[in-house]
């Protein structure tokens, strides 16, 4: 269960009572209302008896997301990156309040992923790191999850690239997970995926490395009878080709 502690931090502050103050009135700690307003994880009896006091409702503190609606929002932001339409990130992100964001350990994962995303548009390299690390951290030892990081590899690839200081090795980790991973990662992304792998092997002109890869991604396009970022493909084949020559 998510609490909604920015309601009981504003009604706290809206009646005039300090945490002391509360902590008296309802027989909880102070420690305990700190880490409530916190979003800590607390009993839930304390919550009631905060909830009592600064009269408020199940409704007005408890955070409540179906499954369906989970699906349906990380699903449209999927299709954004999937079709490359990431000017409506923002409005995707806007349709929840963060601590719906935060009800749930993967829409928290899409969540900083997706700011981080917003990040680099505004060339704002540092934070967009820090949103990704912290995506990736919570997945570190969620095991059903673990597909998700071959899209966050890749967006730390291409963060890293994006500042000067080379993506390679995430563009790397990407492909060996989505290796392992083919029936959840849309092919789409996958094709992404190579195409980064091509570019960093190009950036070190290790261009034998890139052939493999140009054949892997053709023969997902040929399956699924696409001619997705086939030109781009192509083109960084011909280059690695004619530098071997």
């Amino acid at each position: 269960m998510q609490i909604n502690n920015s309601a009981i931090i504003s009604r706290r502050k809206e009646y005039g009572v300090s945490q002391k103050s509360l902590s008296l009135k309802t027989g909880v700690s102070v420690s305990t209302i700190s880490r409530l307003e916190k979003g800590e994880n607390v009993r839930f009896i304390y919550v009631v008896k905060v909830m009592t006091v600064l009269d408020l409702t199940l409704e007005d503190v408890v955070i409540r997301l179906t499954p369906a609606v989970d699906m349906k929002i990380t699903e449209e932001l999927d299709l954004i990156r999937e079709h490359s339409k990431l000017e409506l990130i923002e409005g995707v992100l806007n349709k929840l309040t963060v601590h719906e964001w935060r009800s749930n350990n993967k829409l928290s994962v899409y969540y900083d992923w997706h700011r981080a995303i917003l990040f680099k548009q505004q060339n704002n390299f540092d934070e967009a790191l820090k949103s990704l690390d912290k995506a990736i951290k919570r997945i570190e030892d969620k095991s059903s999850l673990e597909y998700l990081k071959a899209g966050l590899y890749m967006a730390k690839g291409n963060v890293l690239y994006g500042d000067g200081s080379g993506g390679l090795n995430y563009y790397i980790k990407a492909v060996q997970i989505y290796s392992k991973n083919t029936d959840k990662v849309y092919y789409r992304t996958a094709v992404k995926l190579y195409i980064n792998l091509m570019r960093g092997y190009a950036s070190t002109k290790e261009y034998s490395k890139i052939l493999p890869y140009a054949e892997r991604a053709k023969c997902l396009l040929r399956r699924n009878e696409s001619t997705f970022l086939l030109e781009k493909i192509e083109r960084i084949e011909k280059r690695a080709r004619d530098e071997l020559k």
